[in-house]
């Protein structure tokens, strides 16, 4: 999360925080996606073509809307926008706009960067702080239950940005994969990826939180330090990939081949290059988090207000798979969101923000 970013919402928590904005007339208005030709608008025919409809904050949003991040109205609907057309002969598929399921636990989760559904335990999710929270990783229910709480041995929180699941050295075992890849400042040598193997939450404790063994593995860029906050796993080859965090949109694609070394530094690839906030992947310019879906077919990422999907036919790299053409997903207005993770079982996907008590959305599958 960027220092600018954090600052901001914790002054405008109701304005910058979705996206509206105070035109001269007094009216918020906003369109979705929001990128207007001019920001004040009053009309329909304001908008831009492909930009939906705009939303009057004053009449269509009550106190409540505004807590729990929009309601329908208020949100990138990409649902009902018009197909993204077919790559290699699939359709983009359809997901509902996102519905509140639970909320965060106030205090445990103050800065949820990154989550991600588990596979050994039915209807678990992981989730983690951002920076400055030390290295634990935390279990909700699909509902945002308080289940276990585990701390990393020997691991350290720089700027942990997400989360991501995927295969390792135990056939058979589903693990965890955390990013400690953040820098604003884009000055460090190498980054980390932490490695554990996904426990069983009936063993932890909501209160007291149980340590775990993790493998620890230096990654490093071809280039030079990048930003980033979106962890990817492929579930298919075990790859890691991540997705840099750029201001100007251009955010390059690292690969490190499996399997990673924990005893010598694992050196990035970079295997592509997305362009954000530019059509197709109009809106945000600054990618926050992402996944793989289970069966390693869908891959998507997300900035602050928006969405993609990339399909991946049966044999194609995921470098391959995001020279295709996107999907616009739906997604809620959220204060800060960084996170999203596919459901174990592919059924949807969950967006969760930054902030104390934050609505877990679910977008299911259509």
């Amino acid at each position: 999360m960027s220092p600018e970013r954090r600052v901001l919402s914790k002054l405008l928590p109701s304005v910058a925080g979705l996206g509206l904005i105070l035109c001269a007339g007094g009216a918020f208005v906003r369109c979705v996606p929001p990128d207007p030709t001019d920001p004040c608008i009053d009309d329909e025919a304001a908008c831009p073509p492909d930009a939906g409809l705009p939303v009057d904050a004053a009449a269509g949003l009550d106190a409540d809307s505004t807590r729990d991040g929009g309601r329908d109205g208020g949100d990138r609907d990409a649902a009902t926008a018009p197909d993204a057309g077919s790559d290699a002969g699939l359709a983009c598929p359809s997901f509902a706009m996102g519905m509140a399921v639970g909320r965060t636990p106030l205090v445990t989760l103050t800065e949820s960067s990154g989550v991600v559904a588990g596979r050994r335990s039915a209807g678990t999710l992981w989730l983690h702080n951002d920076s400055g929270a030390g290295p634990r990783i935390v279990a909700l229910s699909s509902t945002g239950a308080l289940q276990a709480l585990y701390d990393l041995m020997g691991a350290t929180a720089q700027d942990w940005e997400d989360i991501a699941i995927g295969p390792g050295p135990r056939a058979g075992s589903s693990y965890l994969y955390i990013g400690d890849i953040g820098d604003n400042a884009m000055a460090r040598a190498d980054v980390q990826v932490y490695r554990v193997e996904e426990p069983d939450v009936r063993s932890g404790s909501p209160t007291t939180p149980t340590m775990l063994p993790v493998e620890r593995f230096t990654l490093v860029y071809p280039d030079r330090a990048h930003n980033a906050e979106t962890l990817l796993v492929d579930p298919l080859r075990s790859d890691v990939y991540i997705v840099a965090k750029s201001g100007d949109g251009v955010s390059p694609v690292f690969r490190a081949a499996a399997p990673l070394s924990s005893a010598v530094p694992n050196r990035l690839e970079q295997v592509a290059v997305l362009r954000f906030g530019t059509a197709p992947l109009s809106g945000g310019r600054t990618t926050t988090g992402g996944d793989i879906s289970p069966r390693g077919d869908e891959i998507a990422i997300r900035t602050y207000d928006a969405a993609f999907l990339w399909r991946r036919p049966a044999g194609m790299t995921v470098a391959d798979a995001l020279a295709g053409i996107p999907c616009p997903l739906p997604l809620r207005v959220e204060p800060q969101g960084e996170a999203l993770g596919f459901a174990s079982d592919g059924a949807g996907y969950y967006t969760v923000s930054e902030g104390s008590n934050q609505p877990l959305f679910f977008y299911s599958r259509r």
